[in-house]
Order: structure tokens, then C-alpha cells, then sequence
């Protein structure tokens, strides 16, 4: 009885049709005779998952994909070949997968708990050296040089609903404005998305915020908002106005007239306290603090992502090529993601993703090929003890 792989499972959450569309619309398969882009996406998502740590050895892994050609559509791929397509290939279609697959997520989320809250930051990609300098040098920064990638966060579940690749040069607060606002979300940042009239866009869709308020913030407290416990970490909560009427020149100040909500949170360990500015009335000043406090997570998952699907060394060196890369390896833990909800394995999406990574072309046995063993071996040993006697 035929079962799949456990790679087939795990691809099983691309809607192929989709991606071939995309390829189609971009004509990413344009005269390609060798290594298709489902052949490159399907080679790519096993290299994050089996930690392919260079070209040569991802080549390798290709040719154990032989025996299962047919139904993965996707066979060995020659070094050079695969080299030309992460060069060639464009990048578009995997965009597109990339975003379906965050669309699903997020609709999935929203069924499940409802109102969600989304950790907004950014993560670097460094690129430097003469094999990147020619594309990244014109777009570095005093910090850094390569590509950003800004990401949105499910604290619930901690899987992405929102990735967006930039040069390095690209402001946090500008990816923001042109990243899609969802009602009913709660957005968690830093001081590097501080717009009062962002704030306040976000506000007027029906969303929610919470970040820090700089030192320098002209506020006019209007009254206390709720009374503070004595063990509580919380200092005060209370109702401000900005008193800024414009702000950086001739742009007027959308969020002056509109009461805010201050939440001042001792430190441990710290000489200053944290002070947290929120539209959010409804919630207490502890969970307010607490969801600041999540926003770590945020950073752990770029670790993740860094650490065990490689992305600290590239196939190829091409913008093309890295941005391929980053978005395969984005898809492979959409892909995990999926996988660990469907399959109900109760441990880490770590533990996960090593134990998959030494089975990927493994069949699990069906339900009925299970049965039918078990009967084989209860007639084995029925026949045993007939000769025994």
C-alpha cells in the first residue's frame, strides 16, 4: 500500500496550482530546461530542514530525492544547475507562497483565539565582502550592510503573519506605513516605529498598540487611569494628551486631540523605569507591561531562524540568490509550523525539525497497513503454536 514521505507531508501545505500561477505571471520558467522553480523550492525547503551548509552538499541531498521524482515532481540537481537557478530563478513566486502562507496562518489564528497581537521588528541580514559589495554597498548603513527583513509576529502561536525583505538602508517606521493594519490586532514595538500619526492610523482602522514613549515627549497627564496595587510592578497608569502640535515641521500632529494611555513600570535592575504608551483601555496595566515584555520573542525567533535553517551562509551571492534563500527558509518554518499543528506532536518545534530532518524520506505506515501487519502477525504466531503442539 502506497503511503508519502514525510517530505510530501510536509510540502503537502503548498497549494501547487497557486505556485504555478505565480510562475506563470512572473515567467520564472521562462526556456528552462533543468531545475524548475518547484524543483529549486522543493531542494531549498529540504536544504533549511536538513541543514545544507553549502552548495556541493545541497547538490548532494538532491540526488536522494531519485527515488521519489514522481510524485515530488522535483529530482537530483547537478551543482552548476542549481547554482544557475538561484541566480536565475525569479524570486517573485516564492514571494507569493511566502505570503499566501502567512495569509492562512493568520486566518487560521484569528478563528482559534480571536483578537491576536503581532511583535513588530526587524532583523539584519549582513552581506559584505566582494562577493556582495557590488549590490549592497549603495544601501548600507553605519551599522550595518546586506538586507532587512521585517517581520510581524504571532505571540500566540509565534509564527509569522506578516514578512517584508528591504535593502538595509529601509527604516523600520517605513516598512510600517506600507505594511497592511488588521482590525482588532494589537501591534507590540520599539521606539523605532515612534509616528504619533501612525499611531493613530492604526487607531483609526480598529487597531491597538503598545510601544515605548520617548524621554523627550511633550504630554499633558489629563487624570489616573486605574489605582496601582502596592506589589504591583506598575508605578502609574494614567490618561495623557501629546501636546506636540506638529510634528518634524509643517506636518500636523493627528494624535493631539485624542487621549493616550501612560503606563510607568519599575525595572529590576534598572535606575529608570519603563514608561509604555497604549491606546489599549480596556486591558490592566500588568498586562500591558506583560505584553512589552513578550516582545522578546520576537528576537528568539530570528535566532531560530538564523541558527537552524541556515541563514548565515548563502548558496550564491546574487541579490537574487540570497533573497531566494531567505524566502525558502521562511517558508520551511510556515511549512514546520503547519506540520507541528497537524501532526500533533506534543514536543518543540525544534525537536520537530530534528527528528523530520532524519526521516524525510521515510513512508509512515497508514492506519490500514498498520492493521493489516498486525494481523499478519497474530496468524504468524497462531501458526507457531500449531506447530509447536
Amino acid at each position: 500500500m502506497f503511503t508519502s514521505t514525510r517530505l510530501a507531508h510536509l510540502l503537502s501545505a503548498i497549494p501547487r496550482q497557486f505556485f504555478r500561477q505565480s510562475t506563470e505571471r512572473h515567467q520564472a520558467d521562462r526556456y528552462v530546461k533543468r531545475c524548475t522553480s518547484w524543483q529549486l523550492l522543493v531542494t531549498l525547503v529540504s536544504g533549511h530542514v536538513t541543514q545544507a551548509l553549502s552548495l556541493r552538499s545541497l547538490a548532494t541531498f538532491s540526488e536522494t530525492l531519485s527515488p521519489h521524482s514522481y510524485h515530488l515532481k522535483a529530482g537530483p540537481v547537478a551543482r552548476s544547475t542549481l547554482s544557475d537557478a538561484l541566480n536565475k530563478r525569479d524570486y517573485r513566486p516564492f514571494q507569493d507562497l511566502c505570503e499566501l502562507l502567512l495569509r492562512g496562518i493568520s486566518r487560521q489564528q484569528r478563528k482559534e483565539v480571536g483578537a491576536m497581537v503581532s511583535l513588530l521588528d526587524s532583523t539584519s541580514i549582513t552581506l559584505r565582502g566582494p562577493h556582495f559589495d557590488g549590490w549592497t554597498a549603495a544601501t548600507k548603513t553605519r551599522i550595518t550592510q546586506g538586507l532587512k527583513v521585517h517581520v510581524g509576529l504571532d505571540l500566540a502561536k509565534l509564527a509569522p503573519v506578516y514578512v517584508n525583505i528591504t535593502p538595509a538602508n529601509v527604516n523600520d517606521l517605513s516598512d510600517a506605513l506600507e505594511m497592511p493594519i488588521q482590525a482588532g490586532m494589537t501591534y507590540v514595538f520599539d521606539k523605532g516605529y515612534c509616528d504619533y500619526n501612525w499611531w493613530h492610523q492604526l487607531q483609526t482602522k480598529g487597531a491597538f498598540f503598545v510601544t515605548r514613549l520617548k524621554k523627550n515627549a511633550n504630554i499633558k497627564v489629563l487624570h489616573k487611569h486605574s489605582t496601582v496595587a502596592e506589589q504591583s510592578p506598575v508605578m502609574t497608569d494614567e490618561v495623557i494628551l501629546f501636546g506636540k502640535k506638529h510634528l518634524g515641521g509643517k506636518r500636523l500632529n493627528d494624535y493631539r486631540e485624542t487621549p493616550v494611555r501612560r503606563v510607568v513600570v519599575e525595572r529590576e535592575g534598572h535606575a529608570t523605569p519603563l514608561i509604555l504608551v497604549t491606546n489599549d483601555f480596556a486591558r490592566t496595566a500588568e498586562e500591558i507591561a506583560g505584553l512589552y515584555k513578550d516582545r522578546w520573542k520576537i528576537e528568539l525567533f530570528f535566532k531560530w531562524i538564523k541558527q537552524h535553517l541556515k541563514l548565515k551562509r548563502f548558496y550564491a551571492f546574487s541579490e537574487n540568490a540570497v533573497r531566494l534563500q531567505i524566502y525558502s527558509a521562511l517558508i520551511s518554518y510556515l511549512l514546520l509550523h503547519l506540520f507541528h499543528r497537524r501532526s500533533g506532536f506534543t514536543g518543540s518545534l525544534f525537536e520537530l525539525t530534528v527528528r523530520i530532518s532524519h526521516v524525510l524520506h521515510e513512508r509512515p505506515a497508514t492506519p490500514e497497513l498498520r492493521d493489516r501487519r498486525r494481523q499478519e502477525r497474530e496468524k504468524l504466531k497462531a501458526a507457531q503454536g500449531s506447530l509447536q503442539l
